[in-house]
């Protein structure tokens, strides 16, 4: 649900980060949640920092229970190099809200309830977006780095698998603290939920992305003019769907081509591949696509 423009960009809650507030109001701890949600809107406030640093544009900001979401729409995941720096600008911003809050404390006079509260949000907040398993930004963090051997495809299923298992603890840990009548066991069942089903959107979402990114590979030399080179060999009898596992964004592959005897028979180009992909589809045979004899 918009709730309005945040610089520009728009600014979603979640229905369960209302009924958090909602809950947080009954118990009366709404100070407490109005104040996460400050802290909340100052970790995304960086990734949004670091995202305007490399001209990434940016669809909106929403609020969840267990933190927020920034969406870029920029193909951010398959470009390993650069959604890690991204993902971690948020667990710093808090880490630099604590360095502050100690560098200020000898000059202020703060209530050391709050002073105990903010530190342990932030902390929090910091310690758990670090968690290797998407959605969160540790999980954004260990897909970069996955993704350099594995490719965009596995990394992103196995940090999407290690969210739905944090997922299921969290859910389990928050029915065991509703059971003895803690309500933080509510807080933490809710984002359990909420985590299991955006992890598991974003392991459905891992295809979609990876081919909107392949259709506008044209397009993207067309703007660099330069990108980086990548060699891979494949057999004639190899699909493209087979191939394409193997692609590591943002790079330009060459695959070179070769007889079942290993006899190099020329090489085809990514965007030729791309191009008899989308003609034929994934089972098509490497050694049926046009290919520059050597």
């Amino acid at each position: 649900m918009r709730i309005g423009n945040y610089f520009g960009i728009p600014l979603k809650v979640n229905p369960f980060f209302i009924l958090l507030l909602g809950m947080a109001f009954l118990y009366g701890r709404l100070t407490e949640a109005l104040l996460l949600f400050a802290i909340v809107l100052w970790h995304e406030s960086c990734h949004i920092l670091m995202a305007k640093v490399y001209r990434l544009p940016i669809t909106d900001v929403e609020l969840l229970p267990f933190g927020g979401v920034t969406r870029i729409d920029a193909f951010l995941q398959l470009n390993p190099q650069i959604e890690w720096i991204v993902a971690i600008a948020g667990p710093l911003g808090n880490g630099l809200l604590i360095f502050f809050a100690y560098g200020l404390a000898p000059y202020y006079s703060l209530d050391p309830q709050w002073f105990d509260f903010f530190i342990q949000a932030n902390l929090g907040m910091a310690v758990f977006n670090l968690i290797p398993a998407l959605p969160l930004d540790g999980g954004r963090v260990l897909r970069s780095l996955l993704a350099r051997g594995r490719g965009f495809k596995e990394a992103t299923r196995t940090a999407a698998l290690l969210g739905q298992i944090l997922s299921i603890a969290l859910v389990g840990w928050g029915a065991y603290l509703t059971v003895q009548s803690e309500y933080q066991g509510l807080i933490f069942a809710f984002s359990g939920v909420m985590l299991f089903s955006v992890a598991r959107k974003e392991q459905k979402n891992a295809r979609y992305v990876f081919m909107r990114y392949l259709t506008h590979k044209k397009q993207e030399l067309r703007l660099k003019r330069v990108l980086v080179a990548r060699d891979l060999v494949a057999t004639v009898e190899s699909s493209l769907g087979e191939v394409l596992e193997h692609f590591q964004p943002p790079c330009y592959h060459r695959i070179w081509v070769l007889d079942l005897d290993g006899k190099v028979i020329g090489f085809i180009g990514e965007i030729e591949l791309i191009g008899a992909l989308f003609e034929h589809g994934l089972l098509h045979k490497v050694g049926a696509v046009n290919v520059h004899k050597i």
